[in-house]
């Protein structure tokens, strides 16, 4: 009951906040200088969004696949259900559920301890993040000039946030009880020894699922799957701009991304609001695109990347979703 109550909390912070946002995009919106930018939208081309946005949940499966590998060979066929599922939740749920979902399923189809797999979730999405870094730094090298000195900032302190993560994940791996020791040291340091020795214990536990990192070979392996994840996702964003008839410059896809990542930090359902909030206020304070136009690209963005996924992880799942994370 007690956790019941906990995700009931996070949904409506989560919707809370969502509203919030798409309050502060849309408060001073011009409703037919909206209307306007979608008048003359060819949604022909919104369909070509869906084959590269597939192949970035191929790439996916493929990721999580050889970051499995370690532990089990698990095969393709297993391992899309859960993940699927787990994305599907995270579009409608905040507070990244379906992350634990995801694990917590594919732990009770293979027999994989849970941590174990969860390991192998937070290490694809630190690849996600260190990727989103790559991708930032490229947006800035290009846009440097039109960025304010408070957006470089932010842009740098995230970055240097995903590689600071990546170091800590590297040194559990490779000196995982030392690392552990050193971790849990403030609390036996304030006596709180059960619970230091209890999360000891799950970091120990945690470091299993990271064995891909002490094998070169397989790290080649999977920066190449995450990159074809991200370039597929970096395409998929340009037909959109094709079927609003919107002029865009190459980093532009990519700075999209960037500022969607950022909206999806805020735990909303689906990143309802904030990217909303991202892309229909930030994005034309940065490139100069008109509101209106922006504020189109945000919803038909939005739509065009949950939507998908939401109907393919209802689909994979067959309404036997339980989410045990225990």
């Amino acid at each position: 009951m007690q956790k019941k109550t906990k995700n009931i909390l996070k949904l409506t912070v989560g919707i809370i906040i969502a509203c919030l946002t798409i309050w502060l995009t849309f408060r001073s919106t011009n409703w037919s200088e909206l209307k306007n930018a979608f008048a003359n939208t060819r949604w022909g081309f919104v369909v070509l969004v869906l084959p590269t946005l597939a192949a970035s949940y191929v790439f996916r499966i493929y990721r999580w696949v050889a970051l499995l590998a370690p532990m089990q060979k698990v095969k393709k066929a297993v391992a899309t259900p859960p993940l699927l599922t787990g994305f599907m939740m995270n579009s409608v749920f905040p507070g990244r559920l379906g992350e634990f979902a995801r694990s917590a399923l594919l732990s009770r189809s293979t027999g994989i301890p849970f941590v174990s797999s969860f390991a192998t979730v937070v290490v694809a999405r630190l690849f996600d993040g260190l990727a989103l870094t790559g991708l930032t730094l490229v947006v800035m090298a290009a846009m440097w000039d039109n960025l304010t000195n408070s957006v470089r900032g932010g842009l740098i302190a995230a970055s240097i946030g995903y590689v600071v993560i990546l170091f800590v994940l590297i040194a559990l791996r490779k000196w995982h009880e030392v690392t552990a020791r050193v971790i849990v040291f403030p609390l036996r340091k304030l006596h709180f020894d059960k619970i230091a020795s209890k999360i000891e214990k799950m970091l120990l536990d945690f470091a299993i699922g990271l064995d891909v990192l002490k094998d070169h070979k397989e790290l080649v392996k999977i920066s190449l799957l995450t990159m074809g994840v991200w370039l597929s996702l970096c395409v998929s964003v340009v037909p959109v701009f094709y079927a609003l008839e919107m002029s865009w410059f190459w980093y532009y896809p990519p700075l999209i991304l960037v500022l969607a990542g950022f909206g999806m930090l805020i735990p909303t359902p689906g990143g309802a609001g904030t990217i909303h909030y991202a892309l229909g206020v930030l994005f034309p304070a940065i490139t100069g695109i008109p509101e209106p136009q922006a504020k189109a690209l945000a919803i038909v963005f939005h739509a065009t990347q949950f939507i998908p996924v939401i109907i393919a992880g209802l689909l994979v799942s067959k309404g036997n979703i339980k989410l045990d994370n225990n």
